[in-house]
């Protein structure tokens, strides 16, 4: 049993301005992403996995994703607010679907997409980081054409993150 998540990764340069952020903040080791399925256990192949979510994805086509402003979930995490368009909760309900159809049991909550800067944060480093970021208006129009499995890599007592295949559609 392997555990996964699947999310939107961000194209070079806003990737690279959103990593300089998180660092500032401490942020998880993880690539700059939008999630799109929160982490779940998967007991099959990795290869199983990855048809389950192509074959969710047949019929998408590529799309464009609005990032835009700074917003936050209480005062624990802060984010990058991503537009819910039609195609991008599209891909959502026809993953999660695809997944649920094989026993995968997801968070019952409505998706909220966002690219996280800050997380797990004391209501101290809260006021300081917003403060921080109160020039900070970011504004990106991108393209979406694949989703990225993410993949819990265990070495020791190290844990991280590690995207092991896009999955385009």
């Amino acid at each position: 049993m392997a555990d996964f998540f699947l999310g939107i990764t961000l194209p070079d340069e806003f990737a690279a301005e959103v990593e300089n952020w998180r660092k500032r903040f401490a942020a998880p080791k993880t690539a700059p992403h939008i999630t799109l399925i929160p982490p779940f256990s998967w007991s099959g192949t990795d290869q199983d996995l990855e048809e389950v979510i192509s074959k969710s994805l047949e019929g998408i086509s590529p799309f464009e994703i609005r990032a835009e402003g700074i917003g936050r979930f209480g005062r624990r995490v802060i984010y990058i607010d991503v537009e819910l368009s039609q195609e991008l909760l599209r891909v959502y309900q026809r993953v999660a679907a695809g997944l649920e159809s094989r026993g995968v049991a997801l968070e019952d909550r409505p998706y909220k997409p966002h690219i996280t800067l800050a997380t797990r944060l004391s209501p101290g480093e809260f006021s300081v980081y917003m403060e921080e970021l109160g020039d900070y208006a970011p504004s990106e129009t991108f393209p979406c054409q694949q989703v990225a499995l993410f993949k819990m890599r265990v070495d020791g007592r190290k844990r991280q993150w590690q995207v092991i295949r896009q999955i385009a559609f």
